[in-house]
């Protein structure tokens, strides 16, 4: 198949995944108390949790001067900041595009090799993955009975079913004895399999990636702001709880539960997290029990005020973008 063919279609497939759960989170929306929601909102945590996502961005700029010094290549730090800008809105675009495109924007202004990028790229992104995990461990622990609730209604309460019915739990119960059984079984066979390979390489990395930042020469303070952007990820969330009435009661717990379950939504395939957080978002501040139009409300004042944000940091980085690779392309001339 063309590749460009291929792209395009895959676009069309993420759109289309935005466009259903847009349409299934708004399809029975009051949109006359939607809109009283927004006259009557306390912008103030609007632009306080637009300002912690900056804050999110510029940290992880700075972290990645980090990685990048031990390879030999000292960066300006805030066209490092660009660049994770750059990556931000090329994301909400194209899904998937914001690590070539960060990584392209660096290498245009800094000269940095592009695989050498790509390689720090990976290392962030195993990062993030542990931290997610450490965050879903949590949440799994102070919010264990909204997860099963969460599931209960993702899946049709099926757990409930009064015809007789198996619910959720039992079926995925089953599922995973049976898979158990199977990978034992089948062990032989699996390891000569190329996807058994790519989890032993993901795995190796895993563990080299780990090791990598133990050799950092800033280790701390690397450290130190990989918890302050996922602190930054939890508050420019939450603080929005307190801009409506209706959501200003939800405490840290219940707020990490949500941010958690919008993280799936941001994460899903679709431009920019529109139709998939607003969906999740609703349907877990449902199970905290929040109407569906005060969901839907806290949703959409979330996603906006961080889809403006990074379209302002991207309008920014793409001038200072623009300038530096003019000024470099005529020092370079001379």
């Amino acid at each position: 198949m063309n590749s460009k063919l291929k792209a395009a279609l895959k676009y069309s497939v993420f759109i289309a995944i935005g466009g259903t759960l847009f349409f299934l989170a708004f399809k029975n929306t009051e949109w006359s108390k939607l809109s009283e929601d927004f006259s009557q909102a306390r912008y103030e945590y609007i632009f306080l949790s637009m300002l912690m996502g900056f804050l999110a961005f510029a940290s992880r700029g700075i972290r990645w001067t980090y990685l990048l010094e031990p390879i030999g290549y000292k960066v300006n730090t805030w066209r490092a900041i660009h660049s994770i800008s750059m990556g931000y809105f090329m994301n909400m675009l194209i899904p998937r595009a914001g690590e070539v495109a960060r990584c392209t924007t660096l290498n245009q202004t800094d000269k940095v090799p592009v695989d050498k990028l790509i390689g720090t790229v990976i290392l962030e992104r195993v990062i993030d993955f542990i931290m997610l995990a450490l965050l879903i461990c949590l949440t799994l622990i102070l919010e264990y009975d909204n997860i099963l609730s969460f599931f209960d209604v993702t899946m049709g309460n099926s757990e409930s079913n009064v015809d007789g019915g198996i619910g959720w739990k039992t079926i995925l119960a089953i599922v995973f004895m049976v898979f158990v059984i199977a990978l034992y079984f089948m062990r032989s066979k699996l390891r000569k399999h190329p996807f058994y390979k790519k989890i032993k390489d993901f795995w190796a990395g895993l563990v080299e990636g780990l090791k990598s930042i133990s050799k950092l020469e800033h280790k701390w303070f690397f450290i130190g702001h990989t918890l302050f952007i996922w602190a930054m990820y939890f508050l420019m969330s939450y603080v929005v709880v307190f801009a409506l009435d209706s959501t200003s009661h939800i405490d840290p717990s219940a707020g990490l539960f949500v941010m958690i379950v919008g993280a799936f939504g941001i994460i899903a395939p679709s431009p920019g997290g529109i139709g998939s957080y607003h969906y999740l978002a609703m349907i877990g501040m449902g199970v905290i029990g929040i109407a569906n139009d005060d969901a839907l409300s806290f949703a959409t004042l979330v996603h906006t005020g961080q889809t403006v944000m990074t379209i302002m940091a991207g309008i920014v980085a793409t001038f200072v973008v623009y300038k530096t690779r003019r000024k470099n392309k005529l020092a370079s001339a001379q």
